[in-house]
């Protein structure tokens, strides 16, 4: 596409205008060898300008604001600039003219909630996989194309990125997380989801939300805006049960409860296999999972219920269940007994502390944190949980970013009710203790990171795994 007719309004020199263009960008990490046109867009915590000379040479054409013109003309001497009264209102004119067509050709199966919603997103991915359909999964651990991965910028990519990741790719079904940032912010403008999916809302965001009033807003506004798609309910969470009766969608819900369509009932629980039932109006059908605990279950009968709105039936995914795995970092058991989750809120955790005990474990050593610049009344309510559900634990530092991290520590020490616990700054000494102490027929959970690969320590990201720092320490 040539840039006169991503701007057919504006009077371009004809050298400017005949400009060949394959994408646009605002970010430095897509782009795409000298064929992209990127709109400079300041940002509250990124320094835009610094990276403009590094990336000149990997950008065909710029797009500013004139209020910058002087600012930018000092930098960018080889690429021509175009220079605008309103960028950003203009940045969505130019999307919606270069990739135009593309977010059409794709099913979206939308799925939001504070906890299992990436899971169950995964699981739903993995199912289509299984029925040979086509299928893509973006969300927190990455974005999952058929013939590569990349890491995940965003849980919910932005208007933009979503339609850039999406132009190379084949028709097939989207499986995508739907943040509450991202609706609220408008990036699943024109997506026409077949499905929308709730798990759960519990404290979460409250740093953005400010109230679980404005939180659970944002998440029925994902129904509001699409009242064609088929929902999909968990009525066991009380924020369910009232989205369920307010929104006007063709709805299902799924749970334990004797009302719900999806009702499951388990029957066993274990750490090598547990066994459950799903009744729905037409069919009753008994499924097996080695994903582990209740939470996982309900999980997976989320996923399984998805398929059966698509026309497939419960006998039939049955047989596809067994082979499904957890995503990255998500009750990942990365030695014996030893696991990594990315429980960071205080329902999370709770549920994923009584699912180690509900398999088995009598000793459950947990190390957390919480992490900087982030909701301060959840820490509190962590260490509670900690100190209810955890045999012991270590508090240590979970992306303090630009707090200090020995005062989040005092403040999730302050949630304890029992003298069950110590303080270990650095993260890899914390997780280290915890493995020394753990013994025989014990359990190590260590929270709050999950997949992620870093540590965000003031403004950087330091290299950081958690599974990484567990494997290394017992090679030794």
């Amino acid at each position: 596409m040539k840039v006169k007719e991503v701007f057919p309004h504006l009077n371009l020199s004809s050298s400017v205008a005949q400009i060949e263009i394959k994408g646009i960008s605002c970010h430095h990490k897509y782009l795409d060898n000298n064929q992209d046109m990127f709109f400079i867009i300041k940002g509250k915590n990124f320094d835009i300008f610094k990276i403009l000379k590094k990336i000149e040479k990997k950008t065909a054409i710029f797009v500013a604001e004139k209020q910058d013109k002087e600012r930018i003309e000092k930098i960018i001497k080889k690429r021509p600039v175009i220079f605008l009264e309103n960028i950003k209102e203009e940045l969505r004119k130019a999307i919606d003219r270069v990739y135009k067509g593309v977010v059409e050709r794709f099913k979206f199966i939308l799925v939001t909630g504070t906890n299992g919603k990436t899971t169950t997103a995964y699981l739903i991915h993995q199912l289509l996989k299984k029925f040979n359909l086509p299928s893509i999964f973006i969300g927190t651990v990455g974005y999952y194309f058929s013939d590569k991965e990349e890491e995940s910028l965003l849980t919910t990519p932005d208007y933009l990125l979503l339609r850039r990741l999406l132009a190379q790719q084949e028709n097939s079904f989207v499986v995508m997380e739907a943040s509450s940032q991202g609706i609220k912010e408008n990036r699943l403008e024109g997506l026409s989801p077949v499905e929308l999916i709730f798990t759960n809302l519990s404290r979460d965001h409250l740093d953005y939300h400010k109230n679980m009033h404005d939180y659970l807003l944002a998440k029925k506004r994902l129904f509001l805006d699409n009242p064609e798609a088929l929902a999909l309910i968990n009525i066991d969470n009380l924020y369910g049960r009232r989205l369920f009766s307010q929104i006007k969608n063709k709805k299902f819900s799924y749970g334990s409860k004797k009302s719900a369509y999806y009702r499951i009932e388990i029957k066993k629980i274990a750490y090598k296999k547990s066994y459950f039932d799903i009744f729905s109006p037409q069919e009753r059908e008994s499924f097996s999972t080695s994903l582990l605990g209740r939470i996982n279950i309900e999980n997976l009968s989320a996923a399984i219920a998805s398929l059966n709105l698509l026309g497939f039936s419960l006998k039939e995914i049955k047989k596809k269940t067994p082979f499904l795995k957890l995503p990255r970092g998500r009750l990942e058991e990365v030695a014996p007994s030893v696991f990594v989750d990315y429980a960071h809120t205080p329902s999370a955790l709770k549920n994923v502390l009584l699912t180690l005990r509900e398999v088995g474990y009598r000793r459950i050593i947990c190390v957390f944190g919480c992490g900087g610049n982030r909701d301060k009344g959840k820490r509190k309510l962590m260490g509670k949980i900690a100190s209810l559900y955890a045999d012991f634990s270590i508090i240590t530092s979970d992306n303090p970013r630009n707090e200090d991290p020995r005062k989040i520590l005092e403040e999730i020490k302050k949630g304890f009710i029992r003298n069950n616990f110590t303080t270990v700054v650095d993260r890899k000494k914390a997780i280290e203790k915890a493995l020394k102490l753990k013994r025989k027929n014990d359990c190590v959970l260590i929270a709050g990171k999950g997949h992620e690969r870093y540590q965000i320590i003031g403004e950087k990201r330091i290299p950081f795994d958690d599974c990484k720092v567990v494997k290394n320490f017992l090679k030794k």
